[in-house]
Order: C-alpha cells, then structure tokens, then sequence
C-alpha cells in the first residue's frame, strides 16, 4: 500500500483510521505520530498540531548543523474539516532511551552548549509567532519580541513578596524548551534527533533550565548538574520563574 502525498484526504483517512498499534508516537487520545506507507516519511496528527509547531520546526532545521542535531525536515502542513493539524516530515530511524546512561546526558549538555552559539538579538518563538508550551499559557496570544516582553510577563504574574525576574540583557540564545526523553532518538550513527519543537524559540538560557526542572526530576537533575546549572543568580532566576508559572495556574480565571 502506499499514499498518495498529493490527496490530502487520502492522508487524513489513513491517519484517522489507523490503529493504535500503527502509532510510533502520540497515544490514540492525544496527537499521534504515523509512518506513511510506502513513503519515508511520517505524519504528527491531532487536535493540537499547529501551523506554528511546523514553521517552528522547519526553522530549527534550517539553523541547526545537521552534524550536531537532526531535525526532522518539514514537507508540509494542511487541517482538516474538525481542525485537525496533519504535519509531514521525515521519518527518522532511531530509538528512546530511558534512562539515559551519563555517557549519553553528557551528550546532550553538549547539545545544550551548542544552542547556546545560536543567538538572535531578538526573543521569542523561532517562527515569531505566539509563544506557546509548558512556560506560557495556552490561552494568551503572547507574541514575544524582546527580553523586556519576556521579563514584563513573568512579573506581572508575581507578587511583590515573590520579588521579580531580571534577565540578562544579552542575545537570546536557541531554547528548545520540551528536553525530555521521548521528545530525543539516538540514532545508529550516534547523532540525536530532537523531535517536537513546538515551544522553541530565542530567549534567556534559564528558560531552559526552567523548563527542565519542571520535566522528569531524575532526568533533569542530571541533565542540569552536566550543563553546571547551579549559580545563585540562575537559582533565584528559576525560582521566581517557577513562583509565576504557579502563581499563573493557580490565580488564572
């Protein structure tokens, strides 16, 4: 069998009615991840796979060095008549590892040290549209030009007692901001591939370890101990950060 990548419609009914068993990401009650028949390619599916995750992604792949960190290469990106989001990319060969052995987390500290050579003199999603993700509400429109809109958004989420953010005025550097084991292949030609770029974007390189910190606790503790997470300002930075995040879960209407 094999799908005609020009009939949209014969895409959407091959991913609508695939099983779960034909999944190799995503779960049946969330976006989905499906290999196209007869194509090297694969299919994110679902109710919350946007326009802006697959510019996102396609950008990253322009930037990144492909030596260093493979990016699944964006095709295209179409909806259906429910509002489903179907994004084509490559389909990469690999495998999640988990847990990770501390060869391999320092591999990806080095990963890490990377991003930060990827600056931009302005902030915000990599394809200047709305940031979006674990660090900002789904429901604001938040488009992000600068590091001034990045602190002005964190401290209007705090409370005088909680004090305020203030982040370094320099470049903002490329954060992927979803590290977690799934979201990471380790490919046969000991290379990474990072999938779902959804939430990255140029912005102060705290964000990323903030990110972390509210991921899998034993995974991130290691991954923030190899990149030397740990000065004071960076401690006070990520709590503040933290205190707005719940302080905008907690109060928000």
């Amino acid at each position: 069998m094999s799908i005609n990548l020009d009939d949209h419609h014969s895409i959407i009914e091959y991913c609508r009615l695939s099983s779960e068993s034909q999944l190799i990401g995503g779960s049946k009650y969330g976006n989905q991840v499906i290999k196209l028949p007869g194509h090297n390619l694969v299919v994110k599916f679902g109710q919350h796979v946007s326009s802006h995750e697959a510019e996102n992604q396609q950008k990253a792949y322009n930037i990144i060095d492909s030596t260093i960190v493979t990016v699944p290469r964006v095709y295209e990106f179409f909806m259906d008549d429910e509002g489903w989001g179907y994004m084509v990319s490559d389909f990469i060969t690999g495998k999640v590892i988990d847990p990770l052995p501390d060869s391999y987390i320092q591999r990806l500290a080095n990963v890490l040290y990377y991003f930060g050579t990827i600056t931009s003199d302005n902030a915000g999603s990599l394809c200047g549209r709305p940031s979006i993700g674990l660090l900002w509400s789904d429901t604001n429109d938040l488009t992000i030009s600068n590091i001034q809109r990045v602190e002005n958004w964190f401290n209007s989420r705090l409370f005088p007692k909680d004090g305020e953010v203030h982040f370094d005025p320099s470049q903002s550097i490329l954060c992927h901001l979803d590290i977690v084991p799934r979201n990471i292949l380790w490919l046969d030609d000991d290379n990474i591939c990072l999938l779902d770029w959804a939430s990255a974007g140029f912005y102060p390189r705290v964000l990323e370890f903030a990110s972390l910190s509210f991921q899998e606790y034993h995974f991130s503790e290691r991954l923030l101990n190899a990149v030397g997470f740990g000065s004071e300002n960076d401690k006070e930075q990520q709590k503040r950060i933290c205190q707005a995040l719940y302080n905008n879960e907690r109060y928000s209407l």
